[in-house]
Parts: C-alpha cells; structure tokens; sequence
C-alpha cells in the first residue's frame, strides 16, 4: 500500500502520535525552562550564616575606613531575562548585602538576593577619601547553567576616586579568565540619601563597564557611598551577548536599583 494511502486510512493514529509528541516537546519544555530555572530567595537568616561562616577568625582594623562587618538589608526592585525560552525572574522586594572583612585593609560587599546569583566587589580605602575596587565577584545558575567570575582590576580602579569633585573621570581595565573589562568612572558629585528617615552624605559615582572576550555588552553602574565606604544606593543596567556556549548564542539582560533600608548592620 502506498505511504499516503496508508496515511490516508491512519490518521487518527498519527493524530495521536503527533499530540503525544507535543506533550513531550511542552513538558521537556517545561523541565528545562522552569524547573532548570529556579529562583530561590535568600533571606535574612541564610545571609547571617553566610556572614558569620566568612567571618569567623577575622578581625577588622579599627582604623580603616570601612563599613562595619554584618549584613545590611536593602529595599529592592528588578529582575534578569535570557533572550528565548520566555526565562526571566524578579528579584525580592528585600534582600541583603553580606558585608566581611576580606583582609585587615579591605572588605568584601556581596549582595545576594538569591541563592543562584550573587554579585560583589572586594574594596579597599586609599586615603583621601578613595575606595578602589580591587576584585570584582559573581555567580549566575540559569536555565540549568552555571557561571562564577573573579576579575582583578588595579589600584587606580576607583569606587570613589581620591577628593572627589564632580565632573573628574578615569578608567582602568580589569581582567578575569577570559574576559577583558573597561571600567570607565565619573563623579556625579556629593549626594544625600535618605536612609530610615535620615539623611545621610555620599558621593554619587557612576561606573561604566565594557565587557568583551568570551561575553560583551555593557554594565553601567550609579552608586551613592558614604564617606565609610557603605554602599547606600545602587542601580545598575546589564546587557551582555554570548555567541558560543552551553545555550548557543543569547542575550542577558539585567536591571535592578537597591537602597539601604537601615546604617545598622546585623549580625
């Protein structure tokens, strides 16, 4: 019998076969987009574990000037989106920033809001007022992959460069395994945040980073520090493109603007 005539006389059974095929496709769909994409909060009492496990066995300088070790919580919007699969999370409306002790001269900010990202920046005071970023730290699992990055930058990578006055600039470039990043700065100028119901003086920086080598795209960065070191306010824009690796060419992008809910940290 020819194919068509069998087709012909058969198509409820390939009806069938192709709607059970459909099922599969949506459900292995479903696996790799959504259980493969967890987004999984970590909340106050799991940044205290993690603060005093990377605590433990330091001790701060009392004359450095830098933020006080504990978890500082912030009031949060935003989120991150791949570019197919429909895969995108929101970040919670509170989340933490895991301040420690990383040397007798530095410290190391980490903001957490879930257990599968994390963002951080080990800085240390130059004097003058100056915060330099000497190492720049993150970890991103989604949609089933995961990535961990350390880029190292040199000392005139500024937070807040030496008196900062408004309208100075400078830049410094930073590498990591296979990624080379331009940090372009500029200093908006002095600032005041409201933080719980009091105000508090900054400085408002704003740092560009161009990524190229394995991923490009661009980070641009506003940030308000207090004359500690303390990150008050944050918000910052990704867009970065990979045309190779485990999920083939795609695009991420990022958005998210933090400020501090309380200048007391926990511990």
């Amino acid at each position: 019998m020819p194919a068509w005539t069998w087709a012909a006389h058969h198509r409820l059974l390939l009806f069938g076969v192709g709607f059970a095929l459909i099922i599969v496709t949506l459900a292995a769909g479903v696996w790799f987009f959504v259980l493969r994409n967890p987004d999984t909060p970590v909340n106050l009492r799991q940044a205290l574990r993690l603060y005093r496990q990377d605590q433990a066995g330091r001790q701060a300088d009392p004359t450095a000037a830098l933020p006080a070790a504990g978890v500082y919580r912030y009031r949060t919007t935003g989120g991150e989106q791949l570019s197919f699969g429909g895969i995108a999370r929101s970040f919670p409306d509170a989340t933490d920033m895991i301040v420690t002790d990383s040397s007798s001269k530095c410290a190391t900010d980490r903001w957490e809001p879930l257990v599968q990202h994390m963002e951080g920046i080990v800085e240390c005071p130059l004097g003058d007022g100056a915060y330099t970023i000497t190492t720049s730290l993150s970890y991103e699992e989604i949609a089933g992959t995961k990535t961990t990055d350390t880029i190292h930058c040199p000392a005139d990578t500024y937070l807040v460069p030496p008196d900062a006055h408004a309208g100075e600039r400078w830049k410094s470039t930073c590498h990591s395994a296979n990624q080379t990043v331009v940090f372009a700065g500029q200093v908006v100028g002095p600032a005041r945040v409201d933080i719980g119901g009091k105000t508090v003086p900054a400085t408002h920086t704003r740092l560009v980073l161009t990524f190229s080598g394995a991923e490009s795209g661009s980070n641009p960065n506003d940030y308000y520090v207090s004359p500690d070191g303390l990150i008050l306010s944050q918000s910052e824009t990704v867009d970065m493109s990979q045309s190779a690796g485990p999920l083939g060419s795609v695009r991420y992008t990022e958005q998210m603007a933090v400020r501090l809910a309380s200048a007391s940290p926990i511990r």
